[in-house]
């Protein structure tokens, strides 16, 4: 598989995740998302969590600030 087809596989597992995060927690996914990205457990999972939580706010016009952030 080539580096593209991989980033592709991966551009269509964050936008199914953010999916399913907005189906079962709503208004809530983009912070059950940037949760898991500050719990994750490697760069890359912080990375892909992040990405998923990008993809909601787009989806949501949700948008991170350095407050909302700070109290979570």
């Amino acid at each position: 598989m080539s580096h593209r087809q991989r980033l592709q596989v991966v551009r269509l597992g964050i936008g199914q995740e953010a999916d399913a995060l907005l189906s079962i927690w709503g208004e809530n996914a983009y912070y059950i998302a940037r949760r898991r990205a500050q719990e994750a457990s490697s760069e890359e999972m912080v990375s892909d969590w992040s990405d998923v939580a990008v993809a909601i706010a787009r989806r949501t016009g949700k948008r991170s600030s350095i407050l909302s952030s700070v109290f979570q």
